[in-house]
């Protein structure tokens, strides 16, 4: 599964706990639910499409230094 693929099951993942159908999501970032499901078909999508969406769900999308240190300091687990 690509990075875009993921993004996109999370932000879908948060929207189903907040009780938003997949419909319901496209249509508030200004997609149709067509749209949406050739996105999860094809793992792809605009940037500025899925930071809408998350935005919606109370995500945002961010970028972060690919460093192993930084990874287990998020975790929790640098002394482990």
């Amino acid at each position: 599964m690509n990075m875009t693929a993921q993004l996109l099951a999370q932000i879908i993942e948060r929207a189903k706990r907040k009780g938003l159908k997949q419909k319901d999501l496209a249509e508030r970032a200004g997609l149709s639910a067509e749209t949406l499901s050739r996105a999860k078909k094809s793992g792809d999508m605009h940037a500025s499409s899925l930071e809408k969406l998350a935005a919606i769900v109370g995500l945002k999308l961010c970028l972060s230094p690919d460093e192993p240190i930084l990874d287990k300091i998020s975790s929790g687990s640098l002394f482990k």
